[in-house]
């Protein structure tokens, strides 16, 4: 009889085999659970940063709805990059389609005297209008770029349908951010539009007020 021994041998113990896969067995259940829980944060995630961009393009919005009250276009853009992406030297750019050719408009942070070879329209400059699309340094490769364009972070293009009105050149970011983030890119693309609404709208006050 298996089990009952006979004094010299240990007796065989039957191993269940079915309790022996329970733990395992609930494995299937844990790593679907754990596989919920990663997307559901990863949701959550994606309202947050939704949300963050949002206040941004809002707080973007009124400042320059504020400047078509004021006449202060290319102050609110700058305000904007200064105050919701983290730049603070800032030159915007009038481009005149019909002489292809740019004049300064505005300036923060930024030496004006320093401005002049820009106004040349060649480097990452030059393509903004060129491709008709902003351009970052990051995408750049460094042997593109001219002398005077070292410490450029972005051109951004300021097109209004299929009109270019102008160009702004962002410089430096603060210490504390290393590049340009998602909501960034994001904000930009809000300013290449409202921001050159916002210049044209100010252009046609100044024709008004001529007359």
């Amino acid at each position: 009889m298996i089990g009952t021994g006979d004094g010299k041998r240990s007796p065989i113990k039957v191993v269940s085999r079915t309790k022996q896969a329970e733990p395992n067995a609930a494995a299937p259940n844990g790593t679907k659970e754990l596989r919920l829980r990663v997307h559901q944060l990863s949701l959550r995630e994606q309202i947050e940063r939704n949300h963050f961009l949002l206040l941004r393009l809002n707080a973007a919005n009124a400042r320059l709805i504020q400047s078509l009250e004021q006449g202060d276009a290319f102050e609110a853009i700058a305000e904007i990059i200064a105050n919701l992406i983290g730049c603070e030297e800032v030159a915007t750019f009038d481009y005149h389609p019909g002489e292809q050719s740019f004049s300064l408009a505005w300036t923060s942070g930024v030496e004006a005297a320093a401005m002049q070879p820009f106004l040349c329209g060649a480097g990452m400059f030059g393509r903004t209008v060129e491709q008709g699309v902003s351009q970052y340094r990051e995408r750049q490769p460094e042997t593109s770029l001219l002398p005077h364009e070292k410490t450029l972070t972005a051109c951004i293009i300021l097109k209004s349908s299929r009109e270019i009105v102008g160009v702004v050149a962002m410089f430096g970011l603060l210490p504390q951010k290393s590049q340009l983030e998602w909501a960034d890119f994001e904000l930009v693309k809000f300013l290449e539009t409202y921001g050159a609404v916002a210049i044209k709208f100010q252009r046609l006050q100044g024709k008004q007020v001529a007359l």
